[in-house]
């Protein structure tokens, strides 16, 4: 397994990437030999070719990237996958023939296209579903021992299963008598007893074992547990596993005592000022790139309903602190004055037919440089909430005022796994994933959120 951002990803998975890095290069030589071979058997400048196809890569393997190809978590159908591959690739074509214009050693010409786009295909359909056929029948996944079968382990079991590509199966649970089948669910061996754990894994090559007990009556399993550490079997906490294994924290399983000892939580002085710096100049440069932008979509605001262009709206910051956030107004102007706030519905009536477009594409949120310039948000960081839906929320969900340590950001670890919030249990799901952000906050997690929230965008995924 690699661990990136605290958080688990298989090793198949960057073999993956690579090898499809080489079928790409394949693909694309394959169609420059079949129309150029004897030209290239007398080039003394071969090694020129040869380089002049690696641009190529990184720009399919970017649009594969930003059509989202590489998320395994579920299994795609044949004839989806293609449809996808052949958007992707078509994209990817356009972008090159643009850049071929200024760059012509990139040898992207017309009459190799056909055979290309074709080899391309085949290829990473082919490579994709092979992928997929190793995913689904656990093939290279690492196996682990369960010790326990309560609500955590539950969860970790379903993380495991409902992932498709989570590198993980669990080969067996250990448990105390008259606990829930949760073995029959995963496919797995169900002991109960903790009796012959050790040997158990010994005899089967286990190298880790994840111990989901949340009480301790009925015996415990130390022995055996110090027995297989001796051996050189990693031990995990629950908690910790399902925190690296899902990039998550389960608020409403979670002690107060594990979030106290364990790491994270850092407030480096360097990370603090490197991410205000990062703020102040994207949010700068934000501004001036989506001037004109934002000058259309005033425009467009303004003509297709009466009212302001822009609405203010208080939030909550840091330290609780509340705050007007400016965004492009999206619903009518009486959209509150009988219901009060509300959550807002898939669908909403409320929503003009212009706020909607905007929504969907969030360009309501540009004016929130404004907001990330003055200091009261951050590029990055949970999503400021209203001040009604906070006192709710911190009443009937546990660590949500944790939420407001760190700074609102105008995108978030939330808003990139797992969408828009409309209800109760979404702003716990949210929480979990703010949780994990706070505790692992860097500046080059946010980076990576940064990037990632570009391809959301572009996917137009968990807007209303």
């Amino acid at each position: 397994m690699l661990r990136f951002f605290n958080k688990y990803y298989p090793v198949r998975g960057l073999l993956f990437f690579l090898g499809e890095s080489g079928l790409i290069y394949l693909s694309i030589w394959l169609a420059i030999h079949t129309f150029y071979s004897a030209q290239l058997n007398f080039d003394p400048e071969i090694r020129h070719i040869l380089a002049g196809i690696l641009p190529i890569v990184f720009i399919i393997q970017l649009s594969l990237y930003y059509h989202d190809l590489y998320n395994f978590q579920v299994k795609k159908k044949t004839f989806e996958l293609s449809i996808r591959i052949i958007q992707a690739i078509a994209v990817a074509f356009i972008g090159l023939a643009i850049i071929n214009l200024l760059f012509p050693f990139l040898i992207l010409k017309k009459d190799i296209f056909f055979l290309g786009l074709f080899l391309l295909i085949l290829f990473l359909v082919s490579w994709r579903l092979i992928y997929q056929f190793i995913c689904q029948h656990d093939l290279f996944n690492e196996r682990i021992l369960l010790v326990g079968d309560g609500n955590l382990a539950s969860l970790i079991g379903e993380e495991i299963r409902s992932n498709l590509d989570s590198g993980y199966v669990v080969k067996a649970v250990f448990s105390n008598p008259g606990k829930t089948q949760l073995a029959a669910k995963l496919g797995a061996e169900q002991y109960n007893s903790y009796e012959g754990l050790c040997e158990y894994a010994m005899a089967n090559g286990i190298k880790k074992i994840v111990v989901a007990l949340e009480e301790r009556r009925g015996g415990s399993p130390w022995r055996p547990l110090l027995d297989c550490r001796m051996h050189g079997v990693k031990i995990f906490e629950g908690y910790s596993f399902c925190e690296v294994l899902s990039g998550k924290i389960l608020a409403r399983n979670t002690p107060p005592s594990w979030l106290i000892f364990s790491d994270g939580f850092r407030r480096y002085r360097m990370t603090v000022w490197s991410k205000r710096a990062a703020d102040i100049c994207l949010a700068s440069l934000g501004i001036i790139i989506s001037a004109p932008l934002q000058l259309g979509v005033g425009i467009l605001v303004k003509i297709t309903s009466p009212g302001p262009v822009f609405y203010k709206q208080s939030r909550v910051g840091q330290r609780e602190k509340t705050f007007q956030v400016i965004k492009f107004r999206t619903m009518c102007c009486d959209a509150e004055e009988q219901s009060g706030a509300v959550w807002a519905e898939n669908k909403d009536p409320r929503i003009t037919s212009a706020g909607r477009v905007l929504r969907k594409l969030r360009l309501d949120e540009l004016p929130q440089f404004w907001n990330v310039l003055k200091g009261e948000m951050s590029f990055v960081g949970p999503r400021p909430e209203r001040p009604e839906f906070v006192e709710q929320l911190k009443q009937r969900l546990p660590y949500y005022g944790e939420r407001h340590t760190v700074k609102p950001g105008i995108t978030g670890w939330a808003q990139i796994n797992y969408g828009y919030g409309a209800s109760e249990e979404d702003a716990l799901r949210k929480l979990e994933y703010d949780l994990f952000y706070i505790k692992n906050l860097s500046l080059i997690l946010d980076i990576f959120i940064v990037l990632k929230t570009v391809k959301t965008v572009l996917g137009r995924v968990g807007a209303r």
